[in-house]
């Protein structure tokens, strides 16, 4: 009886460390998949939930990657379609067709090392002379966002003009945070918060809590923040922010280094 209870318990013993040990072989090689060198200029990067497959993209080009079967393929970059909360990437080369749809999810939160706070979706077509090969795969991804972006900027100039032309009694401030992806600070008199995304060198600053502006005195804060609200660039050079509507250039600001 001893002999037959020690024979049936050693076999469920061994699988259990078998499948331990292939779940840790495969959250490593989706972190390794992850990891891999991309097209400069990446702003988001998703892995599949079940599979060694990966997507990254970026301006260069959209990057479907797979380890089972060794395969990269790019993509040209398209902007995306926005569906309600989603955004919708669609492109294509001679042989193969992607789709990839992208939404935030917070529950992505529990997947590897936690990075992630959005699922994707991807439709991929490998066109075939009989008959195409379709593959569909969920996903979980993250932006990345720049380091540098982060930290407490001075407002200096807007459309050329200077805070003491525009009649704004306090110097504006915004405090960029990528970790919460928010921005902070004051438009001038008053204290402003937001949201904020990047894709790239892309920016939008979208302003969750400003004040009523009730007097004219305040009107000219009250056009700032709608430009900063319809900046969709920037450049940073040196310690210099730069904030682009299209190709023009509307608000600049200076990293303030003292307050860091």
């Amino acid at each position: 009886m001893i002999l037959a209870l020690t024979v049936s318990l050693f076999p469920s013993c061994g699988m259990e460390q078998s499948r331990e040990k292939n779940s840790k072989d495969s959250t490593s090689k989706q972190m390794d998949l992850l990891n891999k060198n991309d097209l400069d200029g990446t702003f988001f990067k998703a892995v599949a939930q079940d599979s060694l497959q990966a997507i990254a993209i970026s301006k260069k080009g959209i990057v479907y990657s797979s380890s089972k079967p060794n395969q990269k393929i790019i993509f040209p970059f398209v902007e995306p379609l926005i569906e309600g909360e989603s955004r919708v990437y669609k492109s294509s080369t001679k042989h193969e067709e992607i789709e990839i749809v992208i939404y935030e999810d917070e529950t992505a939160r529990d997947f590897l090392d936690g990075r992630f706070d959005h699922s994707v979706a991807v439709s991929l077509v490998k066109k075939q002379e009989l008959q195409d090969d379709s593959v569909d795969f969920a996903c979980f991804g993250h932006y990345l966002y720049d380091n540098s972006l982060s930290g407490n900027w001075i407002f200096q100039s807007y459309e050329g003009k200077r805070v003491e032309e525009l009649g704004i009694n306090q110097i504006p401030l915004i405090c960029i945070d990528i970790n919460t992806r928010s921005f902070s600070g004051s438009g001038g008199n008053h204290m402003i918060y937001g949201d904020l995304r990047c894709e790239g060198d892309s920016v939008f600053f979208k302003i969750i809590l400003s004040p009523e502006y009730v007097t004219e005195m305040y009107q000219k804060e009250k056009e700032l923040l709608a430009v900063l609200d319809n900046c969709d660039r920037y450049e940073i050079k040196g310690d210099y922010l730069m904030l682009y509507e299209g190709a023009v250039q509307k608000l600049t600001f200076l990293r303030d280094v003292y307050g860091m």
